[in-house]
C-alpha cells in the first residue's frame, strides 16, 4: 500500500465513498442519498492510496455546528491513523464554527477513544438509535460526542 493524500472530495469520488458505505455501515446510504448530500452542500474529505479512496470523512453545517455524519475507513487502512488525519483537517478547517457533533456507536470503544484524544466529550446517549449490525440483532446506543471550538 502506498502513501496516503488527503483532499477535498467532489462528486466524483461518490462511486468509491458509495462502495465504502455498503461495505462499512448496517445503515447504508444509496448512492443518489450521497450524491444529493454533496449537491447540497455537505462536505466530502477523502484520503486516497493507489487512486483508490481508503477512507472518508462526510460532514454537515449547520448553522454555527458541524454534523460529522459518516467516517469510514477501508479494512486495508484501518489502524493506520486515516480517521484522525481525516478528523484533524476537519476541525482546522472548520474553526469559524462553534462546535462540532457527532454520534458513535455505543460499542465502537476504538473511534469512542479517538475522539476523546481530539478533545471531543460525550454529551449524551440516544438510546437504540442505530439498526444492529447483524439480522436479528438489537438497536444499538449512540454516545453523542461533542467538540467546542470556541471557549466562551
Amino acid at each position: 500500500m502506498g502513501a496516503c493524500t488527503c483532499r477535498l472530495g467532489t462528486v466524483d469520488d461518490i462511486d468509491a465513498v458509495f462502495d465504502l458505505n455498503q461495505q462499512l455501515f448496517a445503515e447504508k446510504w444509496s448512492k443518489k442519498s450521497l450524491l444529493d448530500v454533496m449537491q447540497s452542500g455537505f462536505d466530502l474529505y477523502v484520503c486516497e492510496s493507489d487512486k483508490k479512496i481508503a477512507a472518508y470523512i462526510l460532514s454537515q453545517d449547520i448553522l454555527d455546528e458541524v454534523h460529522i455524519m459518516q467516517v469510514a475507513v477501508a479494512p486495508a487502512y484501518q489502524r493506520q491513523g486515516l480517521a484522525k488525519t481525516l478528523s484533524t483537517q476537519l476541525i482546522h478547517d472548520k474553526q469559524g464554527y462553534q462546535l462540532i457533533l457527532l454520534e458513535v456507536r455505543a460499542s465502537n470503544l476504538a473511534a469512542q477513544a479517538l475522539y476523546s484524544q481530539l478533545d471531543f466529550a460525550e454529551i449524551g446517549r440516544r438510546k437504540g438509535y442505530y439498526v444492529p449490525e447483524t439480522k436479528g440483532g438489537a438497536r444499538e446506543d449512540a454516545i453523542v460526542m461533542q467538540l467546542s471550538l470556541h471557549t466562551p
